[in-house]
């Protein structure tokens, strides 16, 4: 068998292992996200459900979000007229 042979099974296999572990890696993004979103609406619903007035529930779920996502700062985005159309 030829180092070129050699190389090209060989890649093969990594490309294969590769793809499995990204296809895995994103279910389990999907899977993680679904679950944030389900708590964070849960915890916006719990809150107005206790009475907490509905702009701090949308907050606080807000929060909850952020924390889920790794996100440590609010992101504003700005859309022009330019980018709308």
């Amino acid at each position: 068998m030829s180092d070129e042979a050699g190389e090209g099974a060989f890649g093969d296999l990594v490309k294969g292992l590769e793809e499995e572990l990204n296809g895995r890696a994103l279910e389990t993004q999907g899977t993680y996200a679904i679950a944030a979103a389900r708590i964070t609406g849960g915890v916006y619903v719990e809150a107005v459900a206790a009475g907490v007035p509905g702009d701090l529930a949308k907050e606080m779920a807000t929060d909850s979000w952020m924390k889920f996502m790794g996100i440590t700062a609010p992101q504003e985005v700005q859309i022009t007229p330019e980018d709308e159309g």
